[in-house]
């Protein structure tokens, strides 16, 4: 378990700018701890050596824990040694060991090294495997570093090893509801990423693995609501897909007997849980701030700033749908930000929808904007989903009136009298 202290990060990718920040420093310092203690002894005394220190106190069974993982995260060839200690020492069913390796998910995942991406995995795997509560919100926190509109080799991985995780512990998954509508939510929407040849066979294994979970646990797919149908019509021309629209539309209950049609879903408005789940963290970091900081007439170069980063490239123009969606169901500002100098929520939706430069994804863009609008319901839907305010602008109105009147005539019968219900409230709060 010997390892050379230098200097340099065995765990993130820093400059020689950078400097080693607090949870790199506190990893070394807790590795020195556990290295102190475990120094020259046999696996036996090692195990007796760890377990009587964290009775010591809260300080030492932390500093314990954080520096075995830290060894299991860049010490390959001792990493099953460690988890093994890491589970006999651990005083709180590894609460601290999930809380730390969240941090690191949320807070680090994108400075990572690849070969400590690699061991974060093994380590989850091994959690599943344990049972370990509250190891299906690690998962959730790491679904959402894989960035929608994003085609690098390092996001295709991520999308490919957790999706083989849980394929792997497809038993473990179904005891989850809320982490299985997450699952299908995320992975139909990274299908519509993957469309090149050269992704084929990781898209493959996303379809069959969505469609499997929406047959077999279509109860709790439900959850999702609207945004579940605006997802499955971005893949509705997938062979796989139209099956299952034909069943949706025309059978119903052979997906869940209280199933009644597409109406019932429309009706079920997606939770916010949902919409957070599709940016990573930095994503939202700088949306929030975009939202509730920048004064208007300034907002140019940070939108620059997050379309050189986020935006550039033909595979990204996709994220402008979960970009938007966010905006409309999770950006509510207060009253106090409304009548700020803070930038409207309508300028950065047209920012989002004028500089789309893919005919499709425009289209998916307008349709993600207007969602709401269909299937508006005063006693269950909030008024910020469809607020006038976001379509104060010309562009934003003639995209409106284009998208309402369309909207009406272009779907399914029943999912059309369903929409024209609400078509005449909804217009009359929009004026």
């Amino acid at each position: 378990m010997d390892q050379v202290r230098s200097s340099a990060s065995r765990i993130f990718n820093i400059t020689s700018v950078e400097g080693r920040d607090d949870w790199d420093e506190k990893c070394d310092r807790t590795f020195g701890v556990v290295q102190n203690l475990i120094n020259d002894l046999s696996e036996k005394e090692a195990h007796d050596a760890l377990t009587s220190a964290v009775c010591k106190d809260a300080k030492t069974h932390e500093d314990v824990c954080v520096g075995l993982i830290y060894v299991i995260l860049t010490d390959q060839q001792n990493a099953a040694r460690s988890y093994r200690d890491l589970s006999f020492v651990s005083r709180d069913g590894l609460a601290l060991v999930l809380s730390h390796l969240t941090q690191l998910v949320v807070e680090r995942f994108p400075r990572l090294l690849d070969s400590v991406r690699s061991q974060l995995i093994w380590l989850i795997k091994e959690l599943v495997r344990a049972n370990v509560t509250g190891t299906d919100m690690l998962i959730w926190n790491l679904m959402r570093q894989i960035a929608g509109g994003d085609v690098a080799a390092k996001n295709i991985w991520l999308a490919d090893t957790l999706m083989e995780l849980l394929i792997d512990q497809r038993a473990w998954l179904d005891k989850f509801p809320f982490l299985i509508a997450s699952v299908v939510y995320t992975y139909l929407r990274l299908i519509e990423d993957h469309i090149s040849p050269t992704h084929a066979f990781i898209r493959q294994k996303e379809i069959n693995f969505c469609v499997s979970l929406l047959r077999e646990k279509f109860s709790d797919c439900m959850a999702i609501g609207r945004d579940l149908v605006r997802l499955l019509q971005h893949v509705a021309r997938v062979p796989e897909f139209e099956l299952l629209w034909r069943d949706i539309l025309h059978n119903p209950k052979v997906l869940l007997p209280t199933f009644t049609g597409l109406s019932q879903l429309m009706q079920i408005r997606t939770s916010r849980r949902f919409l957070y789940l599709r940016l990573t963290p930095d994503m939202e970091k700088k949306i929030i701030f975009l939202t509730s900081s920048v004064r208007f007439g300034n907002q140019k170069r940070y939108q620059d700033w997050f379309q050189r980063q986020y935006l550039s490239t033909p595979e990204s123009q996709s994220l402008r749908c979960d970009l938007i969606r966010f905006i409309v169901g999770v950006i509510h500002p207060s009253n106090e930000v409304l009548c700020s100098e803070i930038i409207p929520r309508w300028a950065v939706l047209g920012w989002l929808l004028t500089t789309c430069t893919h005919p499709v994804a425009a289209a998916h863009a307008k349709m993600a904007l207007f969602y709401d609008w269909l299937f508006y319901d005063g006693e269950r839907d909030n008024i910020m989903n469809i607020g006038n305010s976001q379509y104060s602008n010309s562009c934003l109105s003639h995209f409106l009136t284009y998208f309402i009147s369309r909207a009406r005539h272009i779907s399914h019968v029943p999912f059309d009298e369903a929409a024209s219900s609400h078509y005449g409230d909804v217009v009359g709060l929009s004026l």
